[in-house]
């Protein structure tokens, strides 16, 4: 008897939504987000298999426990952060709210996992869970890039996972 092989497919797996945050001065400054990009796994994982599938920020992945059965690239996600209301005069914080966030599939409601999360401006700053963006920073655009883990056991049907996670900028 043929053994039957499903695959989780194409796991799109993080639409960012943003927080922007507000400070109050006479300037009325604002530090506006865009998220243009979402994190793509873009790859096709066998099931039955457990392991982990790594998307740095960079966009180098790797592939924990040879789970894959084509290697697509997967994708960081994307956003952009700048100031409105004139130049930058306080740094700002940007952390994730959570620090994990469970993905569904939209086809049975089966569920995977994305932890780890990690940001970092390009290659300019360390990969890090929260970063500190100062006024020489914050005076052009800042680009993020984000990305994590997805954990995944031998339970993931066949079919898009998508799933979301907050960021939130604040002046200090």
């Amino acid at each position: 008897m043929k053994k039957k092989k499903n695959i989780l497919v194409r796991v799109s797996a993080l639409a960012l939504l943003y927080a922007p945050a507000y400070v109050v001065s006479a300037r009325a400054q604002t530090l506006k987000i865009t998220c243009t990009q979402n994190i793509d796994i873009g790859n096709l994982i066998a099931s039955g298999c457990a392991g982990k599938y790594v998307i740095a920020p960079t966009g180098a992945t790797s592939d924990t426990a040879a789970c894959l059965i084509v290697n697509n690239a997967g994708s960081p996600g994307r956003c952009s952060i700048k100031v409105t209301g004139g130049k930058a005069t306080k740094s700002a914080t940007v952390i994730f709210a959570k620090t994990a966030f469970t993905m569904v599939n939209s086809k049975d409601g089966n569920i995977a996992t994305m932890k780890s999360l990690l940001m970092q401006v390009r290659s300019d700053t360390p990969a890090a869970t929260k970063l500190t963006l100062g006024t020489s920073t914050l005076s052009k655009k800042v680009v993020l890039d984000i990305g994590g883990t997805v954990h995944h056991d031998n339970m993931e049907t066949g079919g898009t996972y998508s799933g979301k996670v907050s960021i939130s900028v604040n002046f200090n």
